[in-house]
């Protein structure tokens, strides 16, 4: 049987699970891990040792992966900081590799817009990370949806409170910026930590399996409670898509409670709930009742077992590409474009503290509950007149093709 080689720049945080993952996929004969890239291999020793003895090439940057593993890498994945996707992906598919692409796939449209130009240039493709649209929950949901059970979708929400401590923050030198090192990078919760659930709105509405979809008008508002950091931590959107569903979402970073995103659909035939353990319930208006969750299928295994299948031809098309990937990135610069600006929560609506567990932990005061409201009315944070709250524009992203956050729209 033939396989699908895989090779995985850098072998620490996310790039561990990509090999823990491929390693996984072993057993079933489709995959190999066969290189990795480390460019300190002092620091990291062990891992390298480890490597060395089950045979997998230990190579010492990217540009020596490109030049050396052609005889026989098929595949490189990419779990590397996010203003580095698109360059590398790019240099990857003219060097004749496939890509297995982190989320998200790039800060800025035009970025994305270059990798899906390269990919039709070099006959290469670019799967991409977003592991929650290979769930098989909402996969399925996306079928019912389709089959038209739920009537014309009229809207779709998600909310979510994550919390993350200063730890989550100094993880490497690009967290919570918007630029680092002259990149546009916007790691805020709904570029990043959330983006797969942002994301799963867009597929869900998307008018074919493989199709997001695309929007018209975006209207978002971005605040920041964590005094160290320079992206937002709290935000919340607004979308109009190209069918007319409205789409909404609410999340934070700044929480005092956990709330795992948790996704409502309302259409004219029904109402559907998804939530973060994957299970899900239709209700139709005629009382018929639908539930199911992932049946145990891990949408991480997923991720790299579709990109191995394309490869090898066993199926025609990735679940999770730059085309379908667009409407998320449109999204995300409309939203930038609508907000305007970062806004600084005054330090009387914030506390700071060090945790039981030594983690130094900023809540934004009334925000789980300021959260919860909008949600259950579907406004933004303005519009319930929160003290802290700024009204922004609606900016249309029809035709969406150029995002620059110096210049004012």
């Amino acid at each position: 049987m033939r396989k699908a080689f895989f090779a995985v720049v850098g072998v620490r945080n996310f790039a561990a699970d990509h090999i823990k993952f491929i390693k996984e996929l072993e057993k079933e004969n489709e995959v190999k891990l066969a290189a990795v890239v480390v460019e300190d291999k002092r620091k990291n020793f062990d891992i390298v040792k480890g490597l060395k003895c089950e045979g997998i090439e230990v190579f010492e940057s990217f540009e020596e992966l490109l030049e050396k593993g052609r005889k026989f890498i098929d595949i490189i994945t990419l779990p590397t900081a996010i203003h580095t996707h698109s360059e590398m992906a790019i240099k990857a598919m003219e060097s004749g590799y496939d890509v297995l692409l982190e989320k998200p796939p790039a800060p800025t449209i035009q970025e994305l817009d270059n990798i899906i130009k390269v990919e039709k240039k070099t006959g290469k493709f670019c799967s991409i990370g977003f592991h929650m649209i290979h769930a098989k929950s909402i996969r399925k949901l996306k079928e019912i949806i389709l089959e038209g059970k739920l009537g014309e979708i009229k809207q779709i929400s998600c909310k979510a409170l994550w919390p993350r401590y200063k730890s989550y923050y100094s993880r490497n030198d690009w967290a919570g910026k918007i630029i680092y090192n002259g990149h546009i990078v916007l790691d805020g919760p709904m570029h990043n930590a959330l983006a797969h659930y942002l994301n799963n709105m867009l597929y869900l509405l998307g008018p074919s399996m493989n199709e997001s979809i695309d929007l018209e008008r975006v209207r978002a508002e971005f605040y920041r409670a964590h005094t160290y950091i320079e992206a937002e931590d709290t935000s919340c959107l607004e979308a109009k898509a190209a069918n007319g569903t409205k789409i909404y979402f609410y999340v934070t970073h700044a929480s005092e409670k956990k709330l795992d995103p948790y996704m409502e659909i309302e259409g004219t035939k029904g109402r559907a709930i998804w939530d973060f353990s994957e299970n899900t319930k239709i209700v139709l208006n005629n009382g018929e009742t639908m539930e199911f969750g992932n049946d145990g299928v891990d949408p991480h295994l997923e991720v790299f077992r579709v990109t191995a299948r394309k490869h090898l031809g066993i199926i025609d098309e990735l679940y999770s590409t730059p085309k379908n990937s667009r409407p998320f990135v449109v999204a995300i610069n409309g939203a930038y474009d609508s907000a305007g600006k970062i806004i600084p929560i005054p330090e009387k609506y914030v506390e700071e503290f060090e945790t039981e567990e030594k983690e130094y932990k900023t809540v934004l005061k009334g925000i789980d509950e300021v959260i919860y409201e909008a949600f259950e009315k579907k406004v933004l944070f303005s519009d319930l007149g929160v003290k802290w709250a700024v009204p922004t524009k609606e900016v249309n992203v029809r035709n969406y093709v150029f995002f620059n956050p110096f210049i004012q729209k």
